[in-house]
């Protein structure tokens, strides 16, 4: 019965934990707001907070996580719904969504950055969760359009790896910040682009 009645209580805690953290760097942003300040808002002790989360990187990937999470569910939604679209439409609406949660999600790929995304820790980005899913969906995508003769024959898996490494974070900040580019038009050059190589206009 104490077991049971802990398990809720660090739950309670992960869950008050993230929604003020997520509150905080809604409103100050992540790089202006410290683990006191978290702990404090929440109510929380730092050591509860600490024996949680390390540091401020490791609770934004778990945020980054749990939004992660919802975005796949809606495409898995999305995708099982709407298989009766053309091929084309699907995997340009996914290229279009994927787009639009780097962009928003950004300011959590920024402070998880040193861990999860820098050129010294590749594997760890090629390995995780959100670089698997987009691989998997754009080769399903690809398999399709090929077997449909939509598309020519390729190596769909080498051709999502790819398609998903041109849309990583780094490469979308670097179009954004550096080239000045908006999100909607990155979105209007990876549709164009991709679209015409893989299913011809």
């Amino acid at each position: 019965m104490q077991q049971r009645s802990e398990r809720k209580d660090a739950a309670r805690h992960r869950e008050l934990i993230l929604d003020t953290a997520s509150q905080l760097f809604h409103e100050h942003g992540v790089e202006s707001v410290s683990m006191h300040q978290i702990a404090k808002c929440a109510g929380v002790g730092q050591g509860t907070l600490y024996r949680r989360y390390s540091s401020k990187a490791e609770l934004c990937m778990e945020l980054l996580t749990d939004r992660f999470e919802r975005f796949a569910a809606n495409i898995s939604a999305y995708l099982a719904l709407e298989a009766q679209l053309p091929v084309r439409e699907r995997m340009e609406t996914f290229l279009s969504r994927w787009i639009d949660f780097i962009a928003t999600e950004m300011q959590w790929f920024n402070a998880i950055q040193p861990d999860a995304w820098c050129s010294d820790d590749r594997e760890n980005m090629l390995n995780s969760p959100p670089f698997q899913f987009v691989t998997g969906v754009l080769k399903n995508l690809l398999d399709e359009a090929v077997a449909a003769g939509l598309a020519p024959s390729v190596d769909t898996e080498f051709a999502a790896f790819h398609i998903t490494i041109s849309m990583s974070p780094i490469a979308f900040l670097f179009f954004t910040d550096d080239r000045g580019q908006t999100t909607e038009q990155m979105k209007a050059k990876y549709i164009s682009y991709y679209s015409s190589l893989f299913l011809g206009r």
